[in-house]
C-alpha cells in the first residue's frame, strides 16, 4: 500500500501515531522524541505527543523541559476536555509541539485509564493538533490499555533492535497487529541499533528475514549524538550525523513523503 502524502490540496491529514517496541531497551523514548520534534517542523504540521509511561518515563528530559501529572488527570476526566485544557495541560516544547505527561509523584500508580478515556484523549489531541504521538511502553502491551491503543493507531511503529529476545517478540506482535490491517493503518518497522555491530550477531538481513519483510528505517549505533544531544538540549535529529539522516527519512516515512515498505518475501532458514 503506498503512503500518501498529507500535505495535500493546503490541508494537513490528521493521524494517531503509536510508537512501541516488543522488548524494553530499544531505544524507543529517544527516537519518539526526535519523531515528534521532526514532525512539528513540517510546514503546516502541529503535534501531540503523550507518555504513556507514568512510573519510569523521561520524555521532558529528551525534550529539555519540565514535566508535569495533567495527563493523568486528562485520561481521568475525559468528559470535562475544552481547547483551553490543551494549552494549560501540555507542557510547550515549541510552538507546534506541545507534551503531555501523567509522571506519579511516588512510586505507586493507582490509577489507570480504560480503552474508552485513551480514544476520547486522542481524540480531543487531535482536534488541537494534526499528530497525536503515544509513548507505549513495552510492559503496556500485556495490558488491553496498551495494546488497543497501539492497534487502533492510524500509524503503529515498530522498534526493533538486533536481538533474539526483541526480533521474536517483535515478530509476535506484528503477526497481531497484521490480523487487524486495514487501508486506514500503516505499520512502520525501524531497526534501531543499541550496539556496536561488532558485539552482534545478527545482521540487518536477518532481521528483515525473520520478521518477513523489509526494514523501513535502519538507524545507526551512535549513542554520542543521543548523549551529546540530551546534554546539550539539542536532539539528535538537529545534529549533522548518520543518525539525523536516518531520523528525518523516519519522519518522512510516518509524514507519508516516503514509502512504506510492504511485507517481503524473506522466509527464515535455520543455519541461514
Amino acid at each position: 500500500m503506498q503512503a500518501s502524502n498529507p500535505i495535500a490540496n493546503g490541508h494537513v491529514k490528521r493521524h494517531k501515531i503509536a510508537v512501541v517496541s516488543a522488548k524494553g531497551g530499544a531505544g524507543t523514548t529517544s527516537l519518539i522524541a526526535n519523531i515528534a520534534w521532526g514532525l512539528s517542523q513540517l510546514s503546516q504540521t502541529s503535534v501531540a505527543c503523550a507518555d504513556l509511561d507514568f512510573l519510569t518515563g523521561d520524555l521532558d528530559l529528551q525534550f529539555s523541559v519540565q514535566a508535569n501529572n495533567a495527563l493523568l488527570e486528562m485520561l481521568q476526566f475525559p468528559d470535562r476536555l475544552e481547547p483551553v485544557i490543551y494549552q494549560r495541560s501540555g507542557v510547550k516544547v515549541n510552538d507546534d509541539l506541545y507534551l503531555f505527561t501523567g509522571y506519579a509523584s511516588g512510586f505507586e500508580l493507582h490509577f489507570w485509564p480504560d480503552v474508552a478515556s485513551m480514544d476520547k484523549v486522542s481524540d480531543f489531541c487531535l482536534e488541537q493538533a494534526n499528530h497525536v504521538i503515544w509513548d507505549i511502553p513495552a510492559f503496556c502491551l500485556r495490558d488491553k490499555v496498551g495494546f488497543e491503543t497501539l492497534n487502533r493507531s492510524d500509524i503503529r511503529v515498530v522498534i526493533v533492535e538486533p536481538t533474539l529476545a526483541s526480533i521474536r517478540s517483535s515478530n509476535q506482535l506484528l503477526t497481531k497487529l497484521a490480523s487487524t490491517d486495514s487501508l486506514d493503518t500503516r505499520t512502520i518497522v525501524v531497526l534501531n541499533h543499541t550496539k556496536p555491530a561488532a558485539q552482534s550477531l545478527i545482521t540487518t538481513n536477518d532481521v528483515a528475514a525473520t520478521l518477513d519483510r523489509k526494514l523501513d528505517v535502519e538507524i545507526p549505533y551512535s549513542p554520542e549524538d543521543m548523549r551529546t544531544g540530551n546534554a546539550l538540549g539539542l536532539l539528535a535529529i538537529n545534529q549533522k550525523s548518520r543518525s539525523a539522516k536516518a531520523l528525518k527519512k523516519l519522519v518522512a516515512v510516518i509524514s507519508g513523503e516516503s514509502k512504506v515498505s510492504k511485507p517481503s518475501v524473506f522466509r527464515w532458514r535455520k543455519g541461514a
